[in-house]
């Protein structure tokens, strides 16, 4: 053993007797079904720190707080979906459903609603009809858009799940190409004007294409004969490389910059790509491939990369650092601290240990509870 990895096991061994829940977790986490992915905490953690560096402008990094949301959006698809990817008859099991949905609200409201009463009763920034719609996931302001977009996908899921079943009569092939197709139609046609989501003044597209990306991909993660290939040496070199390769993409590609690109080429251009698939389409397809790709390359510097213990700990707290990391950032703002890396790191640095506080007292205490 090298002294690196001398160095992280000891790291490890003493994160584990660590009195703090969050940072215990990074190593001892135990969800409330299935295992614990490592690496995908660590995406979560990308996902969160890109959020964060495009709200305070920090690392020349404007415009990537998409990408972030692309992340969560796409890896909740993708976690969600596997359970039913692997076991297709949980489809149709009605208790394996409400444990599902026990979980999704014990995940996501208890800790959504606290910011909620903080932005209301403390703030003052709410009024009680936008309070209301909010507790009711009718409308999303600032960042707190992304809320009904996620409980909207965790109500249609199951729908998709049974598709599989009933549809697609369990083939994994099928199913893929059936939510591709869903995840093109979506791009292209489903906006605003077809079906409409409240949020920051205005109604907004519901991103389904998105999350049916993600879904897709945990389909095609659940296929054995996928397995067998990807796990050949040469084609898992490969894909080390092309995951390493989408995750510069990412850290260097904006909404504004990837559009640009798209119509600096010729035949990209002259197709007349639209802008519903160019944005966030094609963000969907190479978030997902990075969520696959880092599985799939056990022991791949792309999978050692997003298992490193930093970002597997801003992952832990991931979901209480983007609901609480805007209100920290106003007042440090407020206080004079500089747009980019001085407000980053202040940012980051009082809001990672409220972060710690609300998962080890909000977050945890209902996620840990049995259905």
């Amino acid at each position: 053993m090298g002294a690196a990895a001398t160095l992280r096991s000891r790291i490890e061994f003493g994160l584990r007797r660590v009195p703090i829940p969050a940072l215990r977790d990074i190593v001892a986490k135990r969800p409330a079904s299935g295992r614990n992915i490592d690496a995908l905490d660590g995406v979560r953690g990308l996902a969160v720190l890109l959020v964060i560096a495009s709200h305070t402008g920090a690392f020349h990094l404007r415009g990537q707080g998409g990408v972030g949301v692309w992340l969560f959006f796409c890896l909740s698809a993708f976690l969600l979906t596997m359970p039913f990817a692997d076991r297709p008859e949980r489809a149709t099991d009605l208790p394996t459903l409400r444990r599902y949905f026990a979980r999704r609200v014990r995940r996501i409201v208890p800790a959504y609603y606290l910011i909620l009463a903080v932005d209301f009763v403390v703030l003052g920034d709410v009024e009680l009809s936008v309070l209301a719609r909010h507790v009711l996931f009718l409308q999303g302001d600032s960042i707190l858009w992304t809320i009904p977009q996620e409980v909207l996908f965790y109500a249609l899921l199951p729908f998709f799940a049974a598709a599989h079943v009933f549809v697609f009569r369990r083939s994994r092939p099928a199913t893929v190409l059936g939510l591709a197709a869903v995840a093109v139609v979506a791009s292209f046609l489903l906006d605003a004007s077809v079906f409409a989501m409240h949020g920051n003044g205005h109604w907004m597209r519901f991103y389904l294409g998105v999350f049916a990306t993600g879904m897709a991909f945990a389909y095609a993660h659940a296929s054995p004969r996928l397995a067998r290939i990807a796990a050949g040496p040469r084609l898992n070199r490969a894909l080390g490389g092309l995951g390493l390769a989408i995750l510069v993409l990412l850290l260097t590609t904006s909404k504004y910059y990837q559009l640009a690109w798209f119509s600096s080429v010729p035949i990209l251009r002259s197709l007349a790509v639209p802008m519903g698939w160019a944005y966030p389409g094609s963000f969907a397809v190479l978030c997902s491939a990075l969520i696959y790709i880092t599985l799939v390359c056990e022991g791949r510097w792309i999978q050692r990369l997003m298992s490193s213990l930093v970002l597997r700990a801003l992952g832990i707290t991931s979901y209480s650092l983007y609901l609480w990391h805007l209100v920290v950032l106003d007042t440090l703002m407020g206080l004079g601290v500089a747009p980019g890396l001085p407000l980053f790191a202040a940012t980051l640095g009082v809001a990672y240990p409220l972060s710690c506080a609300i998962y080890a007292f909000v977050e945890r205490p209902f996620m840990q509870k049995r259905s």
